[in-house]
């Protein structure tokens, strides 16, 4: 159960994360209210995922352990990865509701819950979302290079790392 509990959070912060990745309110002109109100809602889904996961991450420590394989830099690029990606995920949600909540105009989640009052100011709303956007870059980094250290130890150390993460329907293919 634990390891299924892991992979649905780890998928579902990752499919999230490619949202935020792929759509910026600010770029979609054509109706930024709607792409604002998504980005929203996406951010309170990812909020309750980082939630559940900062929890078990204080209760038990890091779920995944260095693998025998690993060189002493890989154990150790290891251990840090997991722990920025353990800070940063709910640094980038913390800085995203700090954004909202400065913002001067009602902001709704899928056009449904208000999560803000609409009584923030314009030039702190604009430095938190700047901040926002620094850190979930700062977060992109991490992901890309967590990707690419599991890639490489499933690829160069035959490790099976993947297998690990992957639902087994998809293990034949790795």
């Amino acid at each position: 159960m634990k390891r299924t509990l892991i992979k649905w959070l780890h998928w579902l912060s990752f499919a999230l994360l490619i949202y935020f990745f792929a759509v910026e309110p600010e770029e979609d002109m054509a109706d930024a209210g709607a792409a604002l109100s998504t980005h929203a809602g996406a951010g309170l889904l990812l909020a309750i995922v980082t939630g559940i996961w900062l929890f078990i991450w204080l209760r038990k420590g890091l779920i995944g352990q260095a693998g025998p394989k690993l060189p002493g830099w890989g154990k150790k690029f290891h251990s840090l990865n997991h722990k920025l990606l353990q800070i940063g995920v709910p640094v980038v949600v913390a800085s995203g509701a700090f954004a909202g909540l400065a913002a001067p105009f009602l902001i709704k989640s899928f056009d449904i819950i208000p999560i803000n009052f609409a009584g923030g100011n314009k030039t702190l709303h604009d430095f938190a979302t700047e901040i926002h956007e620094i850190v979930f870059d700062a977060l992109i980094i991490l992901i890309v290079l967590h990707a690419v250290f599991h890639i490489w130890r499933h690829v160069r150390l035959r490790d099976n790392a993947l297998r690990i993460m992957f639902p087994k329907i998809l293990h034949r293919w790795l």
